[in-house]
């Protein structure tokens, strides 16, 4: 099948797409890497009366650092968050996640912005960014700056207005003794998560955040304070799984995900631990 007709824009700054999203509304669509919008345009299971290219806004793929941030553009690719030498120094888990986010021409066209604005339950990016302590910039006719924790609402829901667009995602550096590790549980090693685990081990504060079984990212209070006192990652994984119920995906019951996602937890603790104490 081909997309129902729409009108194409092509706006050539952050200024010039806002103004479109402020005509528009919910008629309009952004496009940034297309990956998951043009299938879905291509079915018909989505249509849209303008689309909005935002391909030709170069201010909006970058990378900064400072002292305690990262800052990417959310144009910018996930094959160049993979790659780039800063970032794996600043951030590694971002470049590990990137690798994980589907076969190399997807990630060659995938944003960090389209991937956070999607909010695909099943995609690592957004419980990175809320591992992480991820803030967004969202911008339209005023400037708001929020949490990623507070980002995602739901599978394919944000906080995002039909007027803004996502501008920029900053990361905090964690200070060194600090130890990151991922686990993805799927029927293809590039595919969809059934289920899957960010930790984060910091100086004095530890995150996990499971994806993949639940509509939107879901942190663990009780298995994070289990990782700081020095619980075992099987004792981990077992507070982190209470209370879980995944719906099944695919011919596979809740019951079966909600063991993966333990056996996920439990080797991203022991990962994240053998990396403090090889440093």
């Amino acid at each position: 099948m081909k997309p129902a007709q729409f009108a194409y824009h092509a706006p050539a700054s952050a200024g010039e797409a806002i103004a479109l999203l402020g005509e528009y509304g919910d008629q309009a669509r952004l496009l940034a890497g297309g990956q998951a919008l043009m299938p879905l345009m291509a079915s018909r299971k989505l249509r849209s009366r303008h689309m909005i290219d935002l391909n030709r806004v170069p201010e909006l793929a970058f990378v900064t650092q400072g002292e305690s941030w990262l800052r990417i553009g959310a144009l910018t690719r996930l094959r160049h968050i993979e790659n780039d030498p800063a970032v794996r120094a600043a951030a590694p888990l971002l470049s590990t996640a990137a690798a994980l986010a589907g076969p190399v021409q997807v990630r060659n066209r995938a944003t960090v912005g389209g991937a956070l604005a999607y909010a695909d339950p099943a995609a690592e990016y957004p419980a990175v960014a809320v591992a992480l302590g991820a803030r967004v910039e969202l911008r339209g006719d005023r400037v708001r700056h929020m949490p990623a924790a507070e980002f995602f609402l739901g599978a394919h829901q944000t906080a995002l207005n039909d007027t803004e667009l996502l501008a920029t995602v900053e990361f905090p550096r964690w200070p060194a003794p600090s130890a990151f590790a991922i686990e993805k549980i799927a029927q293809r090693s590039i595919g969809l998560a059934l289920a899957g685990a960010v930790v984060v081990l910091g100086h004095r504060t530890s995150r996990l955040v499971l994806f993949g079984v639940a509509p939107a990212p879901v942190r663990s209070a009780q298995a994070e304070a289990a990782l700081d006192r020095g619980a075992t990652p099987g004792e981990v994984a077992e507070e982190a799984v209470a209370g879980l119920d995944p719906p099944q995906v695919r011919g596979i019951s809740g019951a079966t995900r909600r063991a993966l996602a333990r056996g996920a937890i439990a080797r991203a603790v022991a990962r994240a631990r053998d990396e403090v104490t090889d440093d």
